[in-house]
């Protein structure tokens, strides 16, 4: 049903009655009052002329009396028919200009359009739920690497941000309750094209709704969630969300790993973040006292496991008792930005502070009133609005804890190579020499530039190639993929980081690990690595050079000619 023609139809129904009934008011008086011809003979108009009159007079074009001039009583008539039209012209069109600036008239209009373009998309895309920092960080990377969105936020101003945003093509985006589950069904989660839903609100309730409103209309739709508390965490788990991400416990793992386990956590930084720390930051010592200022959602994440790792630190809170801080901990009350508070603190033997309040200018004056103690100490703050990013660069902190930031960087990871997750996770059975020898495998390769990582199956779609020559059952090891185009002698800047087959995973598989059809491949390196290696995954005649050395190409013209190059005496 045409949902907009419906609701104009309704609001003019009152409007529309009026017309009709002074139009037919005024063309049963002309038929009714008799006229007079030329002869002085006594006429009366039939229906037809009768409405064809009042048409024309009514709409103020004008013409002239028909089909002879009016008699006083016909014209006392048409006095009355012409303000009684007017009157109703006035009015239906006043109701007409009003209808079209109703606001939910508006929104009807837009949410039909909306879903009209969503129906229209014949490419994969994700359903983004909230378009927040995070939403806006993650939807400006996905169309960098040219995948599609659709955006659902109740925010006007963020509506009208995304807009304004330059992104390569065009997003549909409405501004809606996304816990509506109509609102989910235009903005395509029903859509075979449809990847998966990120729900990224502010709002855990909202963001719970759509995950279970996700999971009953879609339960093959992946979904992944931001959420703030552990009971929220807990009841997504409980149906079956398929990745949670709390930014808080993502942190305070990662400072963890940073203090007790360096090399496990510069792996994850140069596989996973963009700023390539150099080998010997992981030989900083950094056990020691902690200071962790403020006991919020982030000091309780980090308190928890310094607890589990045995760390020593101090919390500083200003009112311990509203945050239930246990009393076998060491507490100080106040708030960090005085030097009192962290001396008594015992700063001067800390090795590091980390300032995680909810206010950014409190994090920043306890970080810079901490150098000013001990220059040397290692800097960690929360930074909580985005706009201040400028301000916390300028201020070099060893770290900062950008919410927004670390899930939309998790997000793109679960998006763009799932399987780069699934090795970070797999490093926590490994050793801290394991993790260093693969760092100065990957330093040797990159020397210093960005490391990317990509990923691909061996299947028809992605390794075309791979799969035809194991399809022949002719063997293609894994160190063949790493062999330079055009001199296979030469071994790409590519290091294979894992094999999964049959859910086994195998990690640095070795260099004449054979490959089989349905594995799932990632590698890590540079990018002209990833380019040159993606040649030979889709062409036979190159990936047939790398195997073999054989140049020649495998289309019928080259072995036609050939065949008869050979036969020559």
């Amino acid at each position: 049903m045409n949902y907009v023609a419906f609701l104009i139809m309704r609001r003019l129904r009152a409007p529309l009655i009026t017309l009709i009934v002074i139009w037919s008011i005024a063309t049963l008086g002309y038929v009714i009052i008799p006229g007079q011809d030329n002869d002085g003979n006594a006429v009366r108009m039939d229906f037809l002329h009768a409405f064809y009159f009042v048409s024309y007079m009514g709409t103020t074009i004008g013409f002239g009396e028909i089909p002879y001039a009016f008699t006083p009583a016909q014209r006392l008539w048409s006095l009355f028919t012409i303000y009684g039209t007017v009157i109703g012209w006035f009015y239906s069109i006043g109701a007409l200009v009003t209808i079209f600036r109703d606001q939910s008239l508006l929104n009807l209009v837009r949410r039909t359009r909306f879903s009209y373009r969503v129906a229209r998309i014949r490419e994969p895309f994700y359903l983004v739920c909230g378009y927040g920092h995070t939403g806006s960080a993650l939807v400006a990377d996905l169309a960098e690497h040219g995948v599609q969105t659709v955006v659902v936020d109740i925010d006007p101003q963020r509506i009208e941000a995304l807009e304004l945003d330059g992104h390569p093509f065009d997003i549909p985006v409405i501004c809606a309750n996304a816990s509506d589950p109509d609102v989910l069904r235009d903005a395509g989660i029903e859509h075979p094209r449809c990847q998966g839903v990120l729900c990224l609100t502010n709002d855990d309730h909202v963001n719970l709704y759509v995950a279970i409103a996700s999971k009953l209309l879609a339960p093959e739709r992946v979904v992944i969630s931001r959420v703030s508390t552990r009971e929220y965490a807990a009841n997504l788990a409980s149906f079956g969300t398929d990745h949670i991400i709390d930014p808080f416990e993502t942190f305070a793992d990662y400072l963890t790993n940073a203090i007790v386990s360096p090399f496990h956590q510069l792996v994850y930084n140069w596989l996973a973040s963009p700023v390539h720390r150099s080998l010997d930051s992981a030989h900083r010592t950094r056990q020691g006292r902690w200071i962790i200022c403020g006991y919020g959602r982030l000091g309780k994440a980090l308190q928890k496991r310094f607890d589990v790792h045995g760390l020593k630190s101090v919390i500083i809170e200003p009112d311990p008792e509203a945050r239930e801080v246990s009393e076998d901990y060491h507490v100080v009350t106040g708030w960090g930005t005085e030097a009192a508070t962290l001396l008594e603190a015992d700063i001067r033997n800390s090795v590091g502070i980390v300032a995680g309040t909810p206010d950014d200018a409190n994090n920043l004056s306890i970080v810079m009133t901490a150098r000013e103690l001990k220059p040397s100490i290692y800097t960690v703050a929360r930074q909580n609005r985005q706009s201040n990013g400028p301000i916390f660069k300028a201020a070099k902190m060893d770290q900062i804890m950008n919410p927004s930031v670390i899930i939309a960087q998790r997000i793109m990871f679960l998006i763009k190579t799932p399987l780069l997750m699934l090795f970070l996770d797999s490093l926590t059975n490994e050793s801290e020499e394991w993790c260093e020898t693969l760092l100065k495998r990957i330093d040797a390769m990159v020397q210093g530039r960005a490391v990317e990582s990509w990923s691909f199956t061996i299947d028809q779609q992605q390794a075309p190639a791979v799969f035809e020559c194991l399809r022949r059952a002719e063997p293609v090891a894994i160190q063949v993929l790493s062999a330079h185009p055009h001199d296979r002698h030469v071994q790409l800047p590519a290091l294979p980081l894992l094999v999964l087959r049959d859910k086994v995973i195998t990690l640095l598989p070795e260099p004449d690990f054979p490959l089989r059809i349905d594995d799932q491949v990632l590698f890590c390196g540079l990018e002209r690595g990833r380019t040159q290696m993606l040649w030979a995954v889709n062409n036979q005649n190159v990936l047939r050079y790398v195997i073999s050395g054989y140049e020649g190409g495998g289309g019928y013209l080259w072995k036609t000619l050939l065949g008869r190059h050979r036969a020559r005496p």
